[in-house]
């Protein structure tokens, strides 16, 4: 086996110790926080540029992008969340409903003072911010589901 060049970083080495660790696919580790670093600068170029008050559906897109990311990590941290119709169309994006429910907690708590939103548009737009973090879960819930199908119908039963 050749010694590992020193080029590599220690980010790169705990992600796969970690991956090793847990028994995770480091690929998996990898495009699960690519997608979610996309995401994030996804949301920061937006900003930047009024994107979410310029087009009306954006935030919904995002929030639902990140509903989808959000079910991704918790699919490949923990697998087991998967195992049957009723974890992965339910638990799974249940479990985002919650996560989706404690950052529109900390929005409104930390953007309140430089967002002059009345209460009812707040609310209306949690609303729909939380439906959108669910809906990207079902998405994400779909798509393990069907590859899940697939393998079945190949002969290699896995989820």
């Amino acid at each position: 086996m050749l010694p590992r060049p020193r080029s590599v970083s220690r980010s790169a080495r705990w992600v796969e110790d970690f991956s090793r660790r847990r028994s995770l696919h480091p690929g998996a580790v990898y495009a699960v926080g690519g997608f979610g670093v996309a995401v994030t600068g996804l949301h920061f170029a937006s900003m930047g540029l009024f994107l979410y008050s310029k087009i009306w559906w954006w935030d919904v897109m995002v929030h639902a992008l990140s509903g989808l990311g959000v079910a991704a990590v918790l699919y490949v941290y923990r697998p087991r969340l998967a195992r049957g119709p009723f974890a992965v169309f339910v638990v799974l994006p249940l479990l985002v409903l919650a996560i989706g429910t404690w950052f529109e907690v900390y929005e409104r708590l930390f953007t309140d003072f430089w967002v002059n939103w009345s209460r009812s548009f707040y609310l209306h737009d949690t609303g729909i911010d939380l439906v959108a973090d669910t809906a990207g879960a079902v998405v994400f819930s779909a798509l393990i589901w069907g590859r899940a199908w697939l393998q079945r119908r190949r002969g290699r039963p896995r989820l």
